[in-house]
């Protein structure tokens, strides 16, 4: 049985090996078509390219043409028949190859068939040993046949005849003419460019930079190489013809306006074309639309504003200015504000729109840049920013002094700004006798609302306690609304009042006190002249038989002189009046001598009797229509009043000296109180010794020369006074 089994196991073994002989006869039947088949398209399309230069779809064609045929060449007889030989498909049956085998062996076909059939009978036949015997024999019978040999491989050299041609065409062409071969190719395979057909000359340009921003022009320069040069260069666009410039022999140029769109086009000399290019358009960032949204400051009283395409602005300082652009074909918007060469970028909220906020502070320029990632460098817009600062307040004041008090002032001024006042106040300083300042003290005043404003105010000296030699020095102050750069402040001329000292209170008293005696001492003697003058004259007109025109103009001379005689008495009492004034207010003299300059005050009122200004005046406007009578008794009445004020003027004159030298007397009884006090405390630090003896010896030098001067004025003053 075991035999029978290896018997049978060889036979098997030899139908396998003729069945991979098979398809390794098939393997190289294959290849040699597939070569054939490949180098003739190669050479076929090469060859048709280089020749003729067909348009972009019939190279397409022949590229793929060739990719699919040498694919399906190269599946179908090569890589078939080697998959089926390391047994990765189906092959050929066993019976198939018994048929192929008995094609070759005619006397071997049924026995293999028989056998083949018999083994496929023993598993279900009952008779198993009988068939077993038959297929022994029958294998035995073959056993020496050599399947192999069915197959010759050598008959495929006749396949040679479709793969050697065109293998030496490829080879001869390699040789003698291999542009066809690297010409050929190089179209086809680069089917999506053009291609001219050889002439005497070539068209040379960039294709590279054959791009132009959109809107812009566009200089074509083309450059020809060639053993000929063509006179004239024409590009073709959409079927017209437009010449180029000639800029040398062998160079010309051609100018795109406005360049929108893509434009394709040729170049056409002759019979000679080029290619076709295109200039391809760079899209412009585009801006479509823009406002700015401009937010003023609350204090400028301004209702907010956006304005519509236009970059140039005139704001208030502080001024919030938002930016809203809408912008087409744009990745980046960039702003330069001032000299500043650090950009900021507007803030992309969709795909067309930016925004981009700022304070205006300053005058300054800005600029826009638009830009994408074709043109990243696009023109730029320049605008104007002008800010209108906010102006310093104004403010003016004009002092009025009460006539009859100049303690009390009077203010009246007026105070201005842009956009508004804040506060007013008036502001006033006390620097003391001994150079210390006190605090400033403000005093906020009330105003009307508005820019432009009126205002008034009544200080009263007095209610401040100045004391004798203090300083007052005092202004207005205004404060505006500035709400960006905080309130700024105007102020008025500092205008000022000095009390004086009491020494120089004391200083005026003495003037006026020699002023008011020279003045009673120069109206009596005025008295006398004009007593003796109206005298004279009434004896003349009482000797006259009527009143002529010298004698009125002797009475109006009278009549001036005694104008001035009163001039010269209400002077005095003006002195008067001001050194008690200043006793009063200064309290230099004691309550007893105060009584007295009221008693000699009354005399001066007296004096200055109204009734004798009214018959003055009565007189000078009846002078024209007096008779010598009138006349007469007017001068009468004129002498009787000049009696009773010269009696009057010399009562005042005395009383004067007398209050004049008890003033003295108290003055000088101060100042020996004083030197006493300081004696007193001499001697005291004296006796214990709390200073150098040459210190205390020079303070009571100081003392007695105090005291020897005082002694010396006391008598001065009693001359003056008896004077």
């Amino acid at each position: 049985m075991s035999v029978q089994k290896s018997n049978y196991s060889q036979l098997i073994e030899k139908l396998d090996q003729f069945i991979r002989k098979y398809y390794i006869n098939k393997l190289i039947k294959g290849s040699l078509y597939t070569v054939a088949v490949i180098l003739a398209l190669f050479l076929t399309f090469n060859i048709l390219e280089y020749y003729f230069y067909f348009g972009m779809g019939v190279r397409k064609l022949f590229f793929f043409s060739f990719l699919v045929s040498s694919f399906l060449g190269f599946v179908l007889w090569v890589a078939d028949p080697l998959f089926r030989y390391f047994k990765l498909g189906n092959t050929i049956s066993h019976e198939d190859a018994a048929i192929i085998i008995g094609d070759h062996f005619g006397d071997v076909k049924d026995k293999l068939l028989n056998i083949l059939q018999l083994k496929k009978q023993e598993s279900h036949d009952a008779n198993v040993a009988l068939i077993e015997a038959s297929i022994e024999q029958k294998t035995n019978a073959i056993k020496l046949v050599p399947f192999k040999t069915a197959i010759d491989l050598n008959k495929n050299r006749q396949h040679l005849k479709y793969a050697l041609p065109p293998m030496f065409l490829l080879l001869f062409l390699l040789f003698a003419a291999p542009s066809i071969i690297k010409e050929g190719s190089s179209r086809i395979i680069n089917n999506n460019q053009q291609f001219a057909k050889a002439a005497p000359f070539s068209y040379l340009l960039d294709q590279q930079n054959l791009k132009v921003i959109q809107y812009q022009d566009y200089t074509l320069k083309v450059n020809i190489e060639g053993t000929i040069l063509p006179n004239d260069v024409f590009v073709t666009i959409e079927d017209f013809q437009y010449k180029m410039q000639k800029e040398s022999p062998s160079t010309f140029t051609y100018v795109f306006r406005n360049v929108q769109k893509d434009i394709n086009f040729t170049l056409q000399s002759g019979s000679v074309s080029s290619i076709s290019y295109t200039l391809e358009v760079l899209e412009k960032p585009n801006l479509a639309d823009f406002s700015i949204e401009m937010v003023f400051p609350a204090y400028v009283g301004r209702k907010n504003e956006i304005l519509q395409n236009s970059g140039d602005i005139v704001v208030p300082e502080g001024t919030k200015l938002t930016w809203l652009f809408d912008a087409l074909k744009t990745d980046k918007i960039d702003m330069y504000f001032g000299s500043s060469s650090k950009s900021v970028s507007a803030e992309r909220k969709d795909e067309t729109r930016f925004r981009y906020s700022k304070r205006a502070l300053n005058d300054e320029m800005y600029k826009l840049f638009l830009s994408n990632q074709v043109v990243p460098n696009a023109d730029s817009l320049v605008y104007s920013i002008s800010v209108t600062k906010d102006q310093h307040p104004s403010i003016s004041a004009e002092k009025i002094v009460d006539s009859l008090d100049n303690t009390l002032i009077y203010f009246i001024g007026s105070a201005a700004d842009d956009y508004g006042l804040n506060t007013l106040s008036f502001n006033f300083n006390i620097t003391k006798s001994n150079g210390s300042q006190l605090p400033l003290q403000t005093q906020r005043l009330s105003k009307k609302e508005g820019r432009d404003i009126q205002f008034d105010h009544v200080f009263d000296i007095k209610n401040i306690n100045l004391e004798p030699g203090d300083k007052l020095s005092f202004y207005f102050e205004v404060h505006d609304n500035d709400a960006v750069n905080g309130s700024k402040v105007a102020k008025t001329s500092v205008m000022t009042y000095e009390r004086p000292s009491l020494a120089e209170v004391k200083l005026k008293e003495e003037l006026n006190d020699e002023a008011i005696k020279d003045d009673l001492k120069d109206a009596l003697k005025n008295i006398d002249k004009l007593q003796d003058n109206i005298k004279k004259l009434k004896d003349k007109l009482l000797q006259d038989k009527q009143l002529n025109w010298q004698d009125k103009k002797e009475m109006e001379k009278l009549l001036d002189e005694q104008k001035k005689l009163q001039e010269q008495l209400e002077k005095a009492k003006d002195k008067l009046d001001e050194n008690m004034k200043n006793q009063q207010e200064f309290q230099t003299q004691p309550e007893e001598v105060l009584k007295k300059q009221e008693k000699l005050q009354e005399l001066f009122e007296k004096a200055l009797d109204p009734e004798t200004k009214e018959l003055m005046d009565k007189i000078k406007e009846l002078l024209q229509e007096l008779e010598k009578e009138d006349a007469v008794q007017m001068l009468e009445q004129f002498e009787m009043n000049n009696e009773t004020l010269e009696k009057e003027t010399d009562r005042m004159l005395e009383l004067y000296k007398q209050l004049e030298m008890e003033k003295q007397l108290k003055d000088q009884i101060k100042e020996l109180d004083k030197l006493a006090d300081e004696q007193d405390k001499l001697a005291d630090k004296t006796e214990k010794e709390e200073k150098p003896k040459e210190e205390l010896k020079k303070e009571q030098e100081d003392i007695e020369k105090k005291l020897e001067d005082l002694k010396k004025n006391k008598r001065n003053s009693r001359k003056k006074i008896r004077s």
